[in-house]
């Protein structure tokens, strides 16, 4: 990855803007996008995800959509390891490899801001999933209580982060928190990371406006159409914000587009809010307004920042 200047990096909260900028940017330069998006990587799961569209991968190309079906699982180390590998190949092309997304996990990852975790034990997990299907919420309650720390960054409807905060327990004896060591610092300078910084306000307008455009899309026929498939309330869907409303709505056969929209929209709010605390632990963060010009010269310009 080194020995072509810093990668850019552009970070912010859902319904920011990033994605229309970066298509803005792409007109002007030779770009290909990274995405360093959770939900973008399910197959499938286009309109509530707010996923590029064909016409426009075509004009600039993204990775790291697409990448699995929605009752599989997709980490942050398994982005970073994917991430690092395209970057080369991307630069061997002639073009800029910029990496973009709202899941400070992933951008954490790749940049060596986490610290390496024990891998995966498929004995744990199904205990633990075992466990919350007999007795729904009690590991979020065993996770408050093993670890306060982590706790209050997980949402107590993320079973997933949940599993694997208590799996790294029961595998290290020590609380996922205090495993935290700071990462590899060095690698940090490889990159230059810029957020994109909206108000309160606007960013709810933009989240009101995004969510009436998900559903006038057909997000609930793509939700449908995704259920007739197989994928349910189990897998990736029924912790997508946006797909787990829908499913409730489809489950209680009442209720309005209206509500629909405005139980949308509370539980976005509530994440971009998750993900504004989230960003903190990202170090050395320029943030900006969304002014193309701006963000261009802070991206790609030696000394812009």
């Amino acid at each position: 990855m080194e020995g072509k200047g810093r990668i850019p990096v552009l970070v912010g909260c859902t319904a920011s803007g990033k994605t229309g900028l970066l298509l803005d940017l792409g007109r002007r330069r030779e770009l290909e996008v990274i995405m360093a998006d959770s939900r973008q990587v399910y197959r499938g799961m286009d309109i509530g995800t707010a996923k590029p569209s064909a016409a426009e991968t075509g004009l600039v190309p993204h990775h790291l959509i697409d990448c699995i079906d929605p009752d599989q699982e997709f980490s942050a180390g398994e982005f970073a390891r994917r991430a690092r590998g395209l970057i080369p190949l991307i630069r061997s092309s002639g073009r800029v490899p910029v990496v973009s997304g709202g899941t400070a996990l992933y951008i954490m990852a790749l940049i060596g801001s986490l610290d390496p975790m024990p891998g995966r034990c498929p004995g744990v997990r199904e205990g633990l999933e075992m466990i919350e299907r007999e007795h729904p919420g009690s590991l979020y309650a065993l996770l408050e209580r093993l670890d306060p720390a982590i706790a209050e960054g997980i949402s107590p409807s993320d079973l997933v982060r949940q599993i694997r905060s208590i799996e790294i327990y029961a595998l290290t004896g020590q609380p996922p928190s205090r495993l935290r060591k700071g990462g590899d610092p060095g690698r940090r300078g490889l990159f230059r990371i810029v957020g994109i910084r909206v108000p309160g306000d606007e960013l709810r307008r933009r989240i009101e406006e995004r969510a009436g455009e998900m559903l006038r899309n057909g997000l609930i026929e793509e939700v449908r159409s995704l259920m007739k498939a197989g994928w349910g309330r189990d897998s990736a869907l029924g912790r997508t914000i946006g797909y787990a409303e829908v499913i409730d709505f489809l489950d209680r056969g009442e209720g309005t587009m209206d509500d629909l929209r405005e139980s949308i929209c509370v539980s976005t709010w509530r994440f971009a809010r998750r993900q504004r605390n989230m960003f903190r632990r990202i170090p050395d963060v320029t943030w900006l307004d969304r002014d193309p010009a701006g963000v261009e010269e802070c991206l790609f310009e030696e000394g812009g920042c």
